[in-house]
């Protein structure tokens, strides 16, 4: 037999370890995003369980956000040192970890922390599974099957979440929504090291800015923390203000010692470059119209509705639908409308979804009252996901790895802080109601009006800035989206 005629096999065999490794990856992505929304169904059991408070309950959504949001980029940093797959095969096992001993957590604090160290080794995979895809899928066709794979897959995945979360709920308890965590991510932990490439060489010269990532993660917790605390405290009050002048003053030195570091956390040139501050600030947006609309509505159909758990993962298929939709019809869209005024309409989508929240009424129907938000809300929050990172990662360079978890960190920080926020907003309303004499639901409905109106009034300012500052950024946006700079081989 000559040496080309073993070729055919080798190449099959090539082509299966790529599919292999697509479905690891992919998976992986899955479960750390998917962890945000299968714990909102299951809040109402974990409160009642273990006697949690109203701020205590919305901290299992938030520290998780905001761990993984503010370390993506630290675990990007460290994956150029460390290398791609072995940071991701780590976060993987630390997720495990994690969700084990927040699972068979007996108190608030133990559980609490439990899920900020998920959230932490949440953003260790984050980091890391797309840049693996891009190394596995460099160019062409299979790239963009592959990055299409992803996105209806996030997008049914994310839909799925919220009706596993809702069936471990009803038919075991609360606790499997983080235990049945353990398997998935050992199972794609040895997918990973099988079938995945190492990734390129670890660049172990380059030093990570770990006093850097420490300030921007206190102080964006300061900032979720004084959010948080206004339902308690109110927002005059000194412990409030506090909270939240120190972490607008972590942020702003964090932004302005970035030029006199070596090797900043976050490259300067990146966020000089108007077409990727764009889409970080569409990312970042978008992920608080999506996360807290998705809240609000599960607290709708758990206080409003009284539907089980299971039925509110029923009840979020629309979503899935719409993001599905959304992927499905990007390519053709995007091949014909400039990516500033994609950004734009995903923006647009979200805030319509939002504004439907002042219309709701305890007896609003699920038809008229909550599909068109959560097919809303699939929609433009995928349009806004995929093409901030397609935008963020082109051209990036040596830096595309960071350039991309800058998505994920922006859309992932916009979740925890637009959560809290509106949350205020929500219990706020909420109180004035009582206080006026209103009935207990009729109040609490009063309050998602409220919170939609001002996630509404953000997302709606964000639209026309993107608007605006995009028309001069048309031209450096016009670039082929399978086209990545290489990074430096394996040895």
């Amino acid at each position: 037999m000559s040496i080309t005629d073993g070729r055919p096999g080798k190449e099959r065999r090539l082509a299966g370890r790529r599919r292999v490794a697509l479905a690891t990856l992919t998976g992986a992505n899955l479960l750390v995003f998917a962890s945000v929304t299968i714990m909102n169904v299951a809040l109402p059991d974990v409160r009642a369980d273990l006697g949690l408070s109203a701020s205590a309950t919305q901290g299992i959504v938030t520290l998780y956000s905001l761990t993984f949001g503010t370390l993506i980029l630290l675990a990007g940093r460290l994956a150029d040192v460390v290398g791609l797959r072995r940071c991701l095969t780590a976060g993987l096992t630390g997720f495990a970890a994690a969700s084990l001993a927040g699972g068979l957590a007996d108190d608030a604090a133990v559980l609490l922390t439990m899920r900020a160290l998920q959230g932490a080794a949440g953003a260790f995979v984050a980091a890391t599974a797309v840049s693996l895809m891009s190394v596995t899928f460099p160019r062409g066709r299979s790239r963009q099957i592959a990055f299409g794979t992803l996105g209806v897959v996030m997008g049914i995945g994310t839909a799925g979440s919220f009706l596993l979360g809702g069936a471990l709920v009803d038919l075991l308890s609360w606790r499997w929504c983080l235990l049945v965590n353990v398997p998935l991510a050992l199972v794609l932990a040895a997918g990973v090291t099988s079938t995945a490439p190492p990734g390129p060489r670890p660049e172990r010269a380059r030093r990570v800015d770990v006093v850097g990532a420490a300030l921007i993660t206190a102080s964006l917790g300061a900032l979720v923390l004084g959010l948080d605390r206004t339902a308690a405290w109110a927002w005059t009050y000194p412990g409030t203000v506090g909270l939240l002048v120190a972490g607008a003053l972590g942020v702003a030195t964090f932004a302005a010692t970035l030029r006199s570091k070596q090797h900043p956390l976050v490259p300067l040139w990146l966020l000089r470059d108007r077409s990727r501050a764009i889409a970080y600030a569409s990312a970042a947006v978008g992920g608080l119209g999506m996360f807290a609309g998705m809240f609000i509505l599960t607290a709708f159909l758990q206080e409003a509705k009284e539907l089980s758990p299971v039925w509110i993962g029923l009840a979020f298929v629309p979503f899935g639908i719409g993001a599905v939709t959304a992927t499905s019809t990007l390519p053709a869209l995007r091949s014909r409308v400039s990516p500033a005024r994609v950004l734009a309409l995903g923006l647009t989508l979200t805030a319509v979804a939002i504004v439907t929240f002042v219309a709701l009424r305890p007896e609003s129907g699920y038809l008229t009252g909550v599909v068109p938000a959560m097919l809303l809300l699939g929609s433009g929050g995928t349009v806004v996901m995929i093409t901030a990172g397609d935008v963020a990662t082109a051209g990036a360079g040596g830096d595309s790895g960071v350039a991309g978890a800058m998505v994920n960190s922006a859309q992932q920080v916009g979740a925890a802080l637009g959560t809290a926020l509106l949350t205020a907003v929500m219990t706020a309303a909420t109180r004035e109601q009582l206080t006026s004499g209103s009935q207990p639901l009729d109040a609490v409905v009063a309050g998602y009006a409220r919170a939609g109106l001002v996630g509404t009034a953000i997302l709606a300012a964000a639209m026309v800035g993107v608007v605006l500052l995009g028309r001069t950024a048309d031209e450096a946006w016009r670039v082929d989206p399978t086209q990545q700079a290489t990074r430096r081989p394996v040895d």
